[in-house]
């Protein structure tokens, strides 16, 4: 599966922001987490590597030091290895620590509560690419976070759709994993076969349907962006116009630039209106996505 086609994680917009926000760190581990074989423990590194080898030069350490402790001479010098033998002990029986256990231990916790690429078959990944792709087209758009479009309703309907879409892909993948059986001139269970193949081409383009309209609200929201960015030229260049037209006034030309104001003004509330008509045909769009009231 290549990366185009590869979708990010999605997480059930129902839980909770805190454990939302935990999970999706646990789903995004850091791209410079060393590989495990060469992570950090508790333990030295000789003494991770060898811990039989360890265990006997302490257990070496700890004869000649009783050894010594009989002379009284030596009696400092067989209490500092004794030390040493002990925080040997204490570091080779220490547990070691795993730091993506934590993540693990979330990642199980909420397992019904999120879909990754890893869930789905190639099918299924690449419909929900195209969700997501649409989603964020949708979300990156001025007019949406300028709220010329409905903020509140993306934000309460795209995380939903995007949920609903993940967790059919994940089931429909589920199913169509499962083998099947041969029925060799068995009519009945060839019968109940197609059946089932049907059920599942009927499952996959529902979603597909629901995807298509998702592409059709971005669709309606990027014709309503270019018309936004237009509308936004136009006044940046009517106030530049105002400008010349005080500078020309001092030049005795001010009828001309009274008139290159009128039409480009004129030209601002055509692409005002077109605007607006294009944020209608988005929102109208939006209200055909899968259940929007």
């Amino acid at each position: 599966m290549n990366d185009v086609s590869r979708p990010h994680p999605v997480i059930d917009p129902d839980l909770p922001e805190k454990a939302r926000t935990q999970l999706e760190t646990a789903l995004h581990p850091p791209q410079d987490t060393p590989p495990a074989e060469h992570r950090r423990t508790l333990l030295p590194q000789p003494i991770a590597d060898h811990p039989v080898a360890t265990v006997v030069i302490t257990l070496l350490v700890l004869l000649v030091g009783m050894r010594l402790l009989a002379r009284v001479f030596v009696f400092v010098a067989a209490a500092v290895l004794l030390i040493g033998a002990g925080i040997l002990l204490v570091a080779l029986l220490a547990p070691r620590r795993d730091p993506q256990r934590a993540a693990r231990q979330l990642r199980d916790r909420y397992r019904d509560h999120y879909v990754t690429a890893d869930d789905l078959d190639e099918e299924a990944a690449a419909l929900l690419a195209r969700a997501q792709r649409a989603v964020a087209t949708i979300t990156s758009a001025h007019v949406v976070r300028d709220d010329i479009l409905d903020v509140a309703l993306n934000t309460a309907v795209l995380p939903r759709q995007l949920w609903e879409t993940a967790r059919a892909l994940r089931s429909l993948t589920e199913l169509r994993s499962r083998p099947t059986p041969s029925h060799g001139d068995d009519t009945t269970i060839a019968m109940l076969l197609d059946d089932r193949k049907r059920a599942l081409q009927a499952i996959h383009q529902s979603v597909a349907d629901r995807v298509a309209a998702l592409e059709d609200y971005a669709t309606r929201v990027s014709e309503a962006e270019q018309a936004w960015q237009r509308v936004a030229t136009l006044r940046r260049l009517i106030a530049e116009q105002e400008e010349l037209r005080d500078l020309l006034a001092a030049t005795a030309a001010d009828e001309v630039a009274v008139r290159e104001l009128a039409e480009l003004t004129e030209r601002a509330r055509a692409a005002e209106a077109h605007l607006q008509n294009a944020a209608h045909q988005a929102a109208q769009a939006a209200l055909r996505l899968p259940g929007v009231d």
